[in-house]
This record gives C-alpha cells, structure tokens and sequence, in this order.
C-alpha cells in the first residue's frame, strides 16, 4: 500500500464529501467582519464550495478542465437519511466528472470587504456554488458512511489502479442513528476497508465548534486531544495519512519528520482557517505536483497571509470572508 499512484484520466482520484446537515449547523460559529454572525452551515458551505472550485483550477489546462477527478457531496441531516446534496443543475447526481462539476457551477457575484493602506474597500467577486448551507434535522452520520461504501464500492472495482478515495467528512456533533461508539466505529472501518491497488480508502474526519476552545489539527498521537470520548472516537475513527500527506503537514506545520512517524487525518474544534487547512492537505493529489502543491486561497483571504501564516491557527491577520475565528 504505497500510496504513490500519480493521478491521470487513465487513473482518476475521487474525493467524497460528507456534510452534516443537522439542526445544530445553525447555530452561530462566529461574526464575519462587518460584525455579522455566521453559522456553522454556512462557514462550512463556503468552505466547501471554495475547495471545489480550487479542484476545478488544479485540472484547468490548456483545453479546458481535465477528467481527472470525481466528486461526490454526502448531506446528511437534511432528512432523517443521508443523500447526494448537490444543488443546481448537479441535483439527484451522485459521483460527477470534475469537468461537468466545473460546467455545472452556478455563478453569484457578491460584495465582499478588502483593506488596502488602511482603507476599507468594497469589492465586488464572482463565486461558485455547489452546495448551500442546510441545517435542518439529525445527525444520521452512520447512514452517511453507508452510503458513502455502496458509492465507493462501485468506484473502486471500476478503477482498481487508481489512488484509493479521499472521504472528508465535516460535523458539529456526534451520530445519532447509532446505539454505541463501537458500532460507528465499525461502519467506519467498513469504510475504510475498501481499497484499490494502491491503498485503503483515506477517512478525515474534521470536527467544527466555533468558539474560543483550542483547535487540534492533523494530531500524531491521541496525547495530543482535549479530554472528550468524542475526540478519540473521530481519532480511532480517521485514517493515518499517507507519507505524501505527513510531508506536506510537517514542512507547513514546521515539525520534524524524524518524531513525527504518523498522522491522523483529522481535526477537532476546529475553526474557519483549521477548516480550510484540512480542506486543502486533504485534496492534494499528485497530478502533475507542481500544480497540485499550490496554495489554497478562498476568496476572502489574502494570499500572502494564507502562505506565511495560514497554520498558525489563531494568526489574527488572516482575513476570512466569514468571520477569522482568531
């Protein structure tokens, strides 16, 4: 299991989102900068709507956007099952071509806040939209892992060469459609059982809160959690990240490789820059690495910040469209 298949049209990746679409995604994550309070539903839909975008510019060539990719959005929360949640044109659709992804984007122009010298601006941007924020119903996150193995299944007999799958799932709060931790646990590891020659499927598991609690992102070892039976089961949960991955994490989050023989794919509490950290490391593929290794940067933040100071966490200079949780 190495890990180290390249990404081509002859061997396409896929990334498979999980949203939790509960009732508790509306509760406030923090104030964008005019003051305004976001939710959690929606700091996650921008996020997420910002990385596909980002997917979209990595397989952007000459001719046009490479199939390089399928990708899927799991929401789960809407009802009391999971289902794809695409909006648009894209709805009903399970796993999409990344270049009918980037066909299918609704575009929205929106007004957002820059500084220039000092100076408040208003600037006027295009987006892409995917996905909207939900929050309505329960947390059938066991559901959701169903789903996502039926799905994944299917993919990996029909590319049984390629870079297993990428599973990233994002929640505020634990599974209710289960009755113990043990049996989450199995249907996660049902999950990640799956595998193409190259290796297992890969589950991230980002936790998401708001609020002031420290932020643990992409931890080596349990030692590194708060005292919350939660936290373990998403670490027992989550897969250990490829050597590809712990590369990348140790030179941006300046460790040394030499202590750092393993990490978890996975962040709790995490804020809007933890987010979008993950979000980013996650769905690095190697599709030609010189352009797969360049930074994430979602409107609203300046890419300079992002660069030097995007990974320490609590960096108040880091401006966010929806509210720096610094």
């Amino acid at each position: 299991m190495s890990y180290s298949q390249e990404i081509s049209r002859e061997c396409k990746g896929v990334f498979l989102f999980l949203v939790d679409q509960s009732r508790s995604m509306n509760k406030p994550f923090g104030p964008d900068r005019s003051g305004k309070m976001v939710s959690r539903a929606e700091v996650v839909a921008n996020a997420l709507n910002g990385t596909l975008e980002e997917l979209v510019n990595r397989c952007m060539r000459d001719e046009g956007v490479r199939d390089y990719f399928d990708i899927g959005i799991i929401g789960y929360g809407r009802t009391n099952r999971p289902e794809f949640c695409w909006r648009g044109g894209l709805a009903g659709r399970r796993l999409v071509p990344i270049p009918e992804v980037a066909a299918k984007a609704e575009i929205e122009e929106v007004e957002i806040e820059t500084e220039m010298r000092g100076q408040v601006l208003i600037e006027r941007i295009t987006l892409s939209r995917w996905i909207d924020p939900v929050g309505v119903d329960s947390t059938p996150m066991n559901a959701a892992f169903g789903l996502a193995h039926a799905t994944l299944a299917e993919w990996v007999r029909n590319n049984p060469d390629s870079f297993p799958p990428v599973v990233i799932n994002i929640t505020d709060g634990m599974a209710n459609d289960v009755n113990s931790d043990a049996e989450l646990l199995a249907t996660a590891r049902k999950l990640t059982g799956l595998k193409t020659g190259d290796g297992n499927v890969l589950l991230i598991n980002c936790h998401i809160a708001g609020g002031s609690d420290a932020s643990v992102v992409f931890p080596a070892s349990a030692a590194e959690l708060p005292r919350d039976p939660y936290a373990k089961l998403l670490f027992e949960m989550s897969s250990e990240l490829s050597n590809r991955h712990r590369a990348v994490i140790c030179e941006i989050f300046d460790r040394d490789p030499g202590r750092t023989p393993s990490i978890k794919g996975m962040a709790f509490n995490a804020d809007a820059v933890a987010l979008l950290k993950l979000l980013d490391i996650g769905t690095r593929q190697a599709i030609g690495l010189s352009v797969a290794m360049e930074p994430f940067t979602p409107p609203g933040i300046e890419a300079e910040s992002l660069i030097e100071d995007s990974f320490v966490l609590e960096e108040p200079s880091v401006r966010i469209e929806y509210g720096d949780q610094g």
